[in-house]
């Protein structure tokens, strides 16, 4: 499709999700390391789902859209057998009042060698990629 549009964005995130209009086809969240340690977890939690929620809320309603997000925070990617920062983004997605499927977890390239059995930490590097839902209801509503 040649009318594709790409758009770049340097802002803080937080004032620009708030404050934007738009809405896109595809939003790739990616924040620097929020839990650099196990006792950071609960507060970075409620900021990646803050954040996920607000990103999930840049999809368009009517069309649906994919979302990627990530986390470099060991202490989110390993709680729970590596399950926690899948279900914050089901949390912040049922907070969105929006439906999201997972499509493909991927961690770190093949150049980033890492060692789960002797260095377990340097498995933190997470990229989950979701589709999100239209909204059933307001999609029915703008058909003819």
């Amino acid at each position: 499709n040649n009318d594709t549009t790409v758009m770049f964005v340097q802002d803080d995130v937080e004032h620009y999700m708030k404050e934007c209009s738009q809405t896109f086809d595809v939003v790739v969240l990616d924040p620097p390391k929020l839990a650099p340690t196990a006792a950071s977890l609960q507060k970075a939690s409620r900021k990646y789902r803050s954040l996920n929620q607000k990103a999930i809320r840049l999809i368009s309603e009517a069309e649906g859209g994919l979302l990627l997000t990530c986390t470099c925070s060991a202490a989110m990617t390993q709680h729970l057998g590596g399950t926690y920062f899948l279900q914050l983004i089901q949390e912040a997605a049922v907070s969105a009042g929006r439906v999201v499927s997972l499509l493909r977890v991927d961690g770190a390239a093949s150049c980033h060698a890492t060692n789960p059995m002797s260095h377990p930490a340097g498995n933190y590097l997470t990229a989950a990629l979701f589709y999100v839902h239209p909204q059933q209801e307001k999609a029915t509503r703008l058909q003819p």
